[in-house]
């Protein structure tokens, strides 16, 4: 790189993170350390998402130490909570920052969250993951309520909680006419949060929004006076069954709606949906509807030739193609979420096979058949799934090919957690072949009966020894009663070929 002129090494630094150039550059020469600080994301945009901990006190350092970062020039900040322990975070140090986004690792991080509430209203877009429970929710919701939703300081305008469903706020009282919010995502508990969102917060452009609970509160009865003026984009997901007359209700008073996108379970008295109930009682409405995607599942069966042809009129070949799985499963292609239910049936649906890439945003799939599983299955599974990351067993994963030749050609390689369920129906030796197919997945929750026989019990020299090593966490239901009193465990011969087996595990039930 030398011999590069300083255009080209610029170039080189805008396909690298910002942590990688100064950790590689910055003390490498004086020629360097000039351009990385030309290199106007090096002084505007901090990353430190998946930071090693050298790099992490290396930009503390050059933030609030050296000083050859001001941080008065930071606008966008992405950091991970636990860095909040050092990272001081006020308008002096960060007088322009704009965006902040933080990821939550552990459930013990919250507590260092919700010291930042009151600063983050002073920034115009809050993005907050977290990859665990909420260990304590009242505290959370009261400090969003009291901080961010009933305040007339707050600045910001993009607000999302990329979380878990126990992150769940009540909304129903807040008025959000003070609120600036454009857009908004996360995760309420009633629909009647929903419409209260939807009634006062009218300056939303895009609102995703999860609702656990479709029950109605009557004593609040469930109104939309006036829906938001310029709302463009809905993502509406509901994760108990529904009513379908509410959520027509609801749908079909979004006339700005332009992008629309839910995944509902309707109930029995819902009837069946096909897709000319959908255009006469909800899209007909929404005239400014150019993209509608949806997953819809019901209670009852409702699969059949004429409800497949209700989705083969004009009106619905203006949208997405329609495919449709098992007897109750409708949905657009490519399948818009993460989260795919899935049995082998899916290869009986022509129209869904026909869709080139239609699985390419799908992460995580449950398996819920209670047949053996075939090979042309698992070759569907291999080939069309190729950015799956979890993967679960919701019954007994049975195979009709000979076991040995299992990992010769089947390989899932992008798999990260394995969830197996219905743990007693479940063949060790079948399981044991099966993690030996997936070579990246590092998470496990399972019944711990099961995986001690698979590995029969924690044997050195076993074929599922570098999976142990590669492990880091391991979730199960009930660990041994001799493992819970310290005394007896230290002296338990099976706890001390666990823990050799599993080394790497963090969790301090293990230690």
């Amino acid at each position: 790189m030398e011999s590069l002129p300083n255009e080209i090494v610029l170039i080189i630094f805008s396909y690298l993170k910002t942590y990688d150039i100064v950790y590689a550059f910055y003390f490498l020469k004086h020629r360097y350390a000039n351009l990385i600080e030309e290199f106007r994301s090096f002084s505007t945009t901090i990353d430190l998402i998946n930071a090693p901990v050298p790099i992490f006190n290396l930009y503390y350092s050059l933030l609030f130490q050296s000083y050859h970062i001001d941080t008065s020039y930071v606008e966008n900040l992405k950091i991970e909570c636990r860095m909040l322990n050092k990272f001081i975070l006020n308008e002096i140090n960060f007088p322009q920052l704009q965006s902040l986004s933080i990821i939550v690792r552990k459930t013990d991080e919250l507590s260092i969250l919700l010291k930042y509430f009151s600063f983050f209203t002073k920034i115009k877009q809050l993005y907050i993951r977290s990859d665990v429970c909420c260990c304590d929710r009242i505290s959370f919701e009261e400090n969003v309520k009291q901080n961010i939703f009933q305040t007339n300081n707050t600045q910001l305008q993009s607000l999302t909680f990329a979380t878990p469903p126990c992150y769940s706020i009540s909304l129903q009282d807040i008025q959000f006419e003070q609120c600036l919010f454009t857009n908004l995502t996360l995760t309420v508990r009633s629909m009647n949060d929903f419409c209260a969102i939807l009634s006062s917060a009218i300056h939303l452009r895009s609102l995703r929004i999860r609702v656990l609970d479709a029950n109605i509160n009557h004593q609040n009865p469930l109104t939309i006076t006036t829906s938001p003026t310029h709302l463009e984009q809905l993502l509406f997901i509901c994760l108990h069954s529904i009513s379908y007359e509410i959520v027509k209700n609801v749908f079909k008073t979004l006339k700005p709606l332009k992008k629309l996108s839910f995944s509902l379970v309707f109930d029995i008295q819902s009837g069946i949906i096909d897709g000319h109930r959908l255009r006469d009682d909800i899209f007909i409405h929404l005239i400014n509807l150019v993209n509608i995607q949806f997953e819809i599942k019901s209670l009852i069966s409702m699969m059949s030739n004429d409800l497949i042809r209700s989705f083969e009129t004009p009106f619905w070949s203006r949208f997405s193609p329609i495919g449709f799985h098992s007897y109750n499963h409708i949905y657009t292609l490519p399948f818009p979420f993460h989260h795919l239910d899935l049995d082998q049936s899916i290869l009986k649906r022509q129209q869904t096979k026909k869709s080139n890439h239609c699985w390419r945003f799908v992460r995580d799939i449950d398996l819920y058949d209670r047949i053996p599983y075939t090979n042309e299955f698992l070759i569907y599974l291999r080939d069309e799934f190729s950015r799956l990351t979890a993967l679960t067993l919701r019954w007994k994963f049975d195979l009709m090919i000979s076991l040995p030749s299992l990992t010769t050609w089947f390989c899932l390689p992008t798999i990260r957690r394995l969830t197996i369920k219905s743990t007693h129906l479940q063949n060790p030796e079948i399981i044991k072949q099966l993690i030996l197919c997936l070579p990246n997945c590092n998470t496990l929750d399972c019944d711990y009966v099961l995986i001690a026989r698979a590995t029969c019990y924690f044997r050195p020299g076993h074929a599922l020894n570098e999976f142990g090593k590669r492990l880091r966490l391991l979730l199960v239901d009930e660990l041994p009663a001799n493992w819970k009193i310290e005394k007896k465990k230290r002296k338990n011969f099976y706890f001390h070929r666990f823990r050799l087996f599993f080394p790497n595990i963090e969790c301090p039930l293990y230690n």
